[in-house]
C-alpha cells in the first residue's frame, strides 16, 4: 500500500454502534474515477468511487477486521463508508 494511505486502527473514535448491521456501511453500485492509488492483492485502487446519486468519496485506507472476521464498521469515521472489497472511503465536500 503507498504511504500515505493509512490502516484504520480499533482506537479511532466510533460513530456507529455495534448492534447495526456492517450492510448499512457499504456504498454499492458505484463506478471509479481517478489515479490508481493503491493495489490491493493484484486489484487496483481507484481514488474515487462515485455513487449512483453523484455524490463523490476519496479512498482513505482499508478496513480492519473484528476478532469474529466482520468487518469493524465501529471504526469508522464520519462521512466514511465501506466499498468491497474492505476498502475504506470519505465522502468528499461538494464535488472535490
Amino acid at each position: 500500500m503507498s504511504a500515505g494511505i493509512r490502516q484504520h486502527r480499533r482506537d479511532y473514535k466510533p460513530m456507529v454502534s455495534r448492534n447495526l448491521p456492517f450492510e448499512y456501511f457499504f456504498l454499492s453500485d458505484v463506478r471509479f474515477s481517478g489515479d490508481i492509488v493503491a493495489n490491493v492483492g493484484a486489484r487496483p485502487v481507484r481514488e474515487v468511487a462515485i455513487d449512483p446519486e453523484g455524490c463523490r468519496y476519496r479512498f482513505v485506507g482499508l478496513a480492519g477486521r473484528d476478532r469474529c472476521g466482520r468487518v469493524d464498521v465501529a471504526a469508522l469515521q464520519q462521512q466514511e463508508w465501506i466499498v468491497a472489497p474492505d476498502l475504506i472511503y470519505r465522502k468528499m465536500d461538494g464535488l472535490g
